[in-house]
């Protein structure tokens, strides 16, 4: 059976942007079938996309509408590489507006809609919903945390657990900027391998062209996250803890046994949203998508009352 798929994009009024900006979007289904759509968020952030795309069986089996976009200054939309560093312009209310644009503009209001946001999509995402926003039916937080500088020490915690010549070479590298060695290279793909994505092959080819688009035009990821394997820019000191009793729809939380995202940052989401469940899957990482999809798919579909 052949996808129904849509691709735009819709203007976005950016502030401060000093340009016109663009959202692209990829719509899987129809969005006029009755059902509420699923709109995802994809990680960083600097990411793209492309590595959500694994979601697709949801609509194929359940026949539910899939937003896809690319935020900006990643992939399809609008590129603002004369903003890196900019830490005035590159904030959290930067992307909620951008989100807030889109779903208007798709008019996803009315029929309501779901958000699963992963990673920094799902700081994005619980940031959004303590907004109340109209249309918002239900929120997944996939390997994500309420608190940047709670995932700051699971990182760090990550790496102190990979052997000893391994972990000083990221310290390191760190420390001096450097992240030329090879041994600091080593240890950088031994991290991801174990606390980022388990599946083989590596790189998994889900997951090749996000990491080619970082590659391409870091600007986004450097400018929020920084330049390091443990994120130091300014996205470091967000937090929604504070808020998190705001959310008023039903939540699900999830993460890894070896996520870089660990139990820490996911009891926070846990402990202050009025209307939550938490799962944490055994023996994966921070890509449930990619390394554990039918456990992943079942879990979506039955919170989302697909089942």
């Amino acid at each position: 059976m052949s996808l129904q798929v849509t691709e735009g994009t819709v203007n976005f009024d950016a502030p401060g942007a000093d340009k016109p900006c663009e959202t692209w979007y990829k719509i899987v289904g129809d969005l006029k079938c009755g059902k509420p759509a699923l709109l995802a968020l994809h990680g960083g952030p600097g990411l793209i996309h492309d590595y959500l795309e694994t979601l697709i069986p949801l609509h194929e089996r359940h026949g539910i509408p899939i937003v896809f976009y690319d935020q900006i200054g990643n992939g399809k939309s609008t590129h603002l590489r004369e903003k890196a560093g900019d830490s005035s312009f590159w904030k959290m209310e930067l992307f909620k507006a951008e989100l807030a644009n889109l779903i208007d503009k798709l008019d996803l209001r009315l029929t309501g809609f779901d958000i699963i946001g992963h990673s920094w999509g799902g700081m994005l995402g619980s940031d959004f919903a303590t907004d109340r926003p109209s249309g918002l039916r239900k929120l997944i937080l996939t390997d994500s945390s309420a608190d940047a500088k709670e995932i700051i020490r699971s990182q760090t915690d990550c790496c102190r657990a990979l052997p000893k010549h391994l972990a000083d070479a990221i310290f390191e590298g760190e420390k001096s900027g450097d992240f030329s060695s090879p041994l600091y290279k080593e240890a950088k793909v031994r991290y991801i391998r174990t606390n980022v994505c388990r599946a083989e092959p590596f790189p998994h080819p889900d997951m090749i062209s996000t990491f080619q688009a970082v590659d391409s035009d870091s600007t986004v990821h450097d400018a929020l996250y920084g330049k390091t394997l443990i994120a130091t820019g300014p996205m470091t000191s967000w937090t929604v803890v504070d808020r998190l009793h705001l959310i008023e729809v039903p939540t699900l939380v999830i993460n890894g046994e070896h996520d870089i995202g660990n139990d820490a940052c996911n009891a926070l989401f846990f402990n202050h949203i009025p209307r939550v469940r938490w799962v944490t899957l055994a023996g994966i990482a921070h890509m449930p998508m990619i390394e554990a999809k039918e456990k992943y798919f079942d879990l979506l579909a039955s919170f989302l009352g697909l089942l």
